[in-house]
This record gives C-alpha cells, structure tokens and sequence, in this order.
C-alpha cells in the first residue's frame, strides 16, 4: 500500500473538499432564501459571477481558504520543528600548531602551504624559482628538494674541507695521490684502497636508509641533535642552508679548476 501523507496535506485535503461542499450548497440557495431577498440574492448572484457582489464574495471565500491553510501549515512546521541549536561563542584566534594541522588530513596537499613562508627564503631573491620546478603550493615536492638540497650542501661543506685537509694530511693507502683528479681516482679504486672505498659507500647506503631517512614528522634535514648542542633554531637552519648553496659552488670550483690544472684546493691559491 501507498504511505499515507503527511499530516499537514491531509488537513488541507479535509479543508478543501469541506470548502467544495459549502460551494455547491450555497450555488444550490434560492435567491429569497430565509426570507430575506438581499442577503440569498447576494450568495447567488456572487457564485453565478453575475455581479460585483459575487467577485466580492468569491475573493472573500479565496481568502479565508488560504489563511485557513497557512494556519495549518504554520501550526505543523511548530509541532516539527526541532530545537534550535545554541551558537558557541566565538573562540579567540590563534595560530594552528602542525599537530592540529594535518591531525585529520590524510593528503597534505588540502592543508594551506606557501614555500615562501619556510626558511632559507632570502631577499634579494625571495623564492627564487626560475625554472618552476617546484610550485610554491606544492608541499610534498618542497619538502623532498628541500630535503635534498640540505643534505648535498652538507656533503659539499665536508668536501671542501676534505679538499683542503688532504693537501696536508694522507690517509694510509692514499699516500701516492697528488694533486690531479685522475691521481685521486687512481688512488681510491686501486688495490688495497677500493677496500676502504666500498666499505665507505656501503656504510653510507646504510645511514641513508636508516639514521638519515626523512621522517615526515620532521623537518626536511632534521635528524635529531646526538651531541646536544641546542642550536635547531630558524637562526641557525637559515645559515646551514646558505653555507650549504656556497659550499655547493665551492666545492664545484674546487674540482673545475683542478680538472684544468691538475692542482689541488691550496695550490689552486699560489701559496704551496
């Protein structure tokens, strides 16, 4: 069986054919009704449309229909209207710490990210991307550059020293080496220091998979503080960048201009 409608539809329903029936009964009214000729004449004449007095009557009847039915509806949507639910007060603003940020978001992309709000972003350049490999809305792929960039200006600082520290100190097995990059290939690759080789990169392969994997709790280069030093401060991430991208060109120089004179870092300078 069909449902049955709803309350305020059935009351309308009751209301109109009430309303028919009154119609007909009253069309049915001779025009001396009760005696009195105006007062049946009036009602007759009124649904008969044959007077004034009938439009009167019909825009009458009309009206009182619909505020009848406008009753009815307005009494049903109060019996089911729920309660209303209080407003909180507005709580003061504050800044999200990371935490409430990404607590419930499973792609970090719908969090809002600007690559030029992080650090190492630096006037006169600013946010200095020419070549638009990494939109400033992109955080997944600034956190990976960013990652790789710090950890390569970090090898580059230590090859730099090491460029310079090797004019002066030899490791045993790396006595014969001099000044050329072939002479330094020669030395690392040859017997028995392609030993000591291997065992460095594979030893490095295992930090790179374990000790220094990037969390993603974590900042990009953030592997903790072993030593204790205290110094992972915006102040200090900011110079560990920039000393990076200088030791990076430094580092690059170093190997060009031995490449073409077969000097090493302090013989490049003309004083050894």
């Amino acid at each position: 069986p069909a449902p049955a409608p709803p309350l305020p539809t059935m009351r309308l329903n009751e209301e109109l054919a009430n309303c028919r029936l009154a119609l007909l009964a009253a069309y049915a009214m001779p025009d001396n009704a009760e005696g009195t000729h105006g007062k049946g004449a009036g009602w007759s004449a009124a649904l008969r449309g044959s007077s004034s007095a009938g439009c009167l009557a019909r825009g009458s009847v009309a009206a009182v229909h619909a505020r009848g039915a406008r009753s009815q509806l307005r009494a049903s949507a109060v019996e089911t209207e729920a309660p209303a639910k209080a407003i909180p007060a507005t709580e003061e603003r504050r800044e999200l710490t990371d935490e409430e940020l990404f607590a419930n978001d499973g792609d970090a992309k719908t969090v809002y990210f600007n690559a030029r709000d992080q650090v190492g972003i630096f006037e006169p350049f600013g946010y200095f991307d020419p070549l638009g490999y990494c939109p400033d809305d992109d955080r997944d792929k600034f956190r990976f550059l960013r990652a790789s960039e710090i950890k390569h200006g970090r090898v580059a600082m230590l090859a730099s020293v090491g460029a310079v520290v090797a004019h002066f100190i030899r490791i045993p097995g790396y006595e014969r080496t001099r000044g050329s990059l072939l002479s330094e290939w020669d030395s690392a690759f040859g017997y028995p220091t392609i030993l000591l080789t291997t065992a460095t990169i594979c030893v490095m392969f295992w930090l790179e998979l374990t000790f220094w994997a990037q969390r993603e709790d974590k900042e990009p280069g953030d592997f903790g503080d072993p030593l204790n030093f205290n110094m992972y401060n915006e102040d200090m991430r900011n110079k560990e960048i920039n000393n990076g991208r200088a030791a990076m060109f430094a580092a690059l120089g170093i190997w060009a201009a031995q490449a073409a004179t077969d000097k090493d870092a302090m013989q490049q300078l003309g004083f050894f």
